[in-house]
């Protein structure tokens, strides 16, 4: 699993910011800097947490704000750590892998490169839409338990109806057992990086289950179908069939389970034998089907007639599953390739020297809007920004928190100009008190005002105004409304918001996230 990634997870736990894993991967995997200490510091932007890189001493270790990020140099390459304390000669941390340890002041001093990312949550610090996404991921997951707990009470509805023997339940069971185990062996084959399942998978030196899972033996039509997929697909069947036929299959079942023994003999023999390396998965895999022949044996369950009809519904079901894994599995990593697609992307967008030389092609302003609106001047302004907004433009809205915090940052010189022409009193009233909050000469009055109305859920003009009181002030601002309206007309605004870099339109090719990456 990626370092990034994993240090994110880690700083955000420590600091009790909700976070979902798949918003997170998709602003760590698709940064144009990543891997990087600069990516983790603008995603955990993205969730309101503070970030400062610096390059400490040894003597300074203990004045370091915990928790925090530091970097460390292995000999395996540079890798990212976050310390959650220090007491005397002990420090506690997440190492490069997310595990927590505890390790000797001095050891750490040796891997250490002084390199660290001061963090520091905000009182409001979360996820975008956090709330919405914790919910709906309950609800997905309680739709999906209350689906497998039916589905398994109808099994057991079904076996107790259709059958009296213990032996014939316990078939079933072991088919169950064998099923569940498969799907986690499945699972670990996609996704490797699991933690909790590599951990579980390479403890002891005799134990390692992907000499066995990616050896070619056990390989066919390029990956696609597996030892994995043939076990669920196997089980899978053997209760479909119990639950739909009922225990009429089970002789035809016995017969089947007989053909695995040579499997599970040459399994054995591999891992013993050739590769001298044991899978866990595998073996308990293996000893769910020594058992289903052994209830066989004892319950007797061959000996009876074999329905054509039971093992045409065998066939079938086992076929579907191996089918569908061989068409599925492929799409299951289109999203790191999505992601890699995308930061390849936002690594070409974000090429300064291309990004002027497109801009310079496209619209430039005719009419300088000097005067017009509001403007607020960077500290270290390389940038001019203007936007032609609406006031109760959503898509304007979604802006302003991407321009906020750029001109936070001195990074540009930020104005605003708002189309009036042929908006209801209300809206008029908004961009009149806009204005008067200008005139007031406030620059840190004038963006809170501005934060207050467009990150609001709901833009209430009467709240509004009464949070930021006008007076006669409202009335005087009718005739700059009246020459944004002349300026929009002229430079032919027909959409807000409408964003020009340095006196030049905003190229249809880049949208506000590449800002974020350019104009710094």
């Amino acid at each position: 699993m990626d370092n990034c990634f994993i240090i994110c997870k880690r700083i955000l736990s420590s600091l009790y910011v909700p976070f979902t894993e798949q918003f997170l991967k998709e602003k760590i995997f698709t940064h144009p800097k990543y891997p990087s200490l600069l990516a983790i510091s603008d995603t955990l932007e993205e969730y309101k947490v503070d970030s400062l890189a610096a390059k400490i001493g040894p003597d300074r270790l203990d004045d370091l704000l915990l928790p925090g990020i530091v970097q460390v140099s292995l000999e395996s390459g540079n890798y990212f750590n976050v310390i959650t304390s220090i007491s005397g000669s002990v420090i506690t941390l997440f190492d490069e892998k997310g595990h927590q340890k505890k390790i000797s002041r001095l050891d750490f001093l040796k891997i250490w490169t002084g390199v660290t990312l001061l963090v520091e949550a905000k009182e409001d610090a979360s996820e975008p839409e956090i709330t919405q996404k914790l919910r709906d991921k309950w609800i997905l997951k309680t739709l999906i338990i209350i689906s497998f707990f039916c589905l398994f009470v109808w099994f057991g509805i079904g076996l107790i109806e259709k059958s009296g023997s213990v032996l014939e339940i316990g078939y079933f069971l072991l088919k169950f057992l064998g099923l569940s185990i498969s799907a986690i062996l499945l699972w670990y084959q996609q996704n490797k990086t699991n933690p909790t399942l590599q951990k579980f998978c390479s403890v002891g030196e005799k134990f390692d289950c992907n000499s066995i899972l990616d050896s070619q033996k056990f390989q066919w039509l390029n990956g696609r179908l597996n030892l994995s997929l043939l076990g669920f697909a196997y089980f899978f069947a053997g209760i479909g069939s119990l639950s739909i036929s009922g225990f009429f299959s089970i002789t035809i079942l016995s017969w089947i389970s007989f053909l695995t023994i040579p499997v599970i003999l040459y399994s054995i023999y591999y891992q013993a034998i050739v590769i001298k390396k044991w899978c866990k998965f595998c073996l308990m895999v293996q000893i769910v089907l020594i058992l289903e022949v052994l209830t066989i044996i004892n319950g007797r369950f061959w000996i009876g007639g074999i329905e054509l009809s039971s093992l045409l519904f065998f066939v079938f079901l086992f076929t579907v599953i191996i089918i569908g894994g061989i068409l599925i599995i492929p799409t299951i990593g289109l999203q790191d390739k999505l992601y890699t697609i995308n930061r390849e992307l936002a690594q070409f967008k974000s090429n300064k020297d291309l990004f002027e030389l497109i801009l310079g092609k496209s619209r430039k302003i005719q009419n300088e809007p000097k005067g017009l609106g509001i403007l607020m001047k960077g500290e270290k302004s390389k940038y001019q920004v203007i936007k032609v907004s609406n006031p109760n433009c959503g898509p304007c809205a979604q802006a302003h928190p991407v321009l906020e915090n750029l001109f936070a940052k001195g990074n540009i010189d930020f104005q605003i100009l708002f189309v009036s022409g042929n908006i209801d009193k209300q809206k008029e009233r908004t961009v009149q008190h806009f204005l008067a909050i200008k005139d007031k000469g406030d620059s840190r009055l004038m963006m809170d005002a501005l934060n207050d109305w467009y990150v609001s859920d709901n833009q209430n003009y009467s709240t509004f105004s009464e949070k930021y009181p006008i007076d006669f002030e409202l009335e005087n601002q009718e005739e700059k409304i009246r020459a944004m309206e002349d300026w929009c007309e002229k430079e032919q605004i027909n959409y807000t918001p409408t964003l020009f870099i340095n006196g030049y339109e905003l190229p249809k090719e880049y949208n506000l996230e590449d800002l974020k990456y350019i104009l710094i």
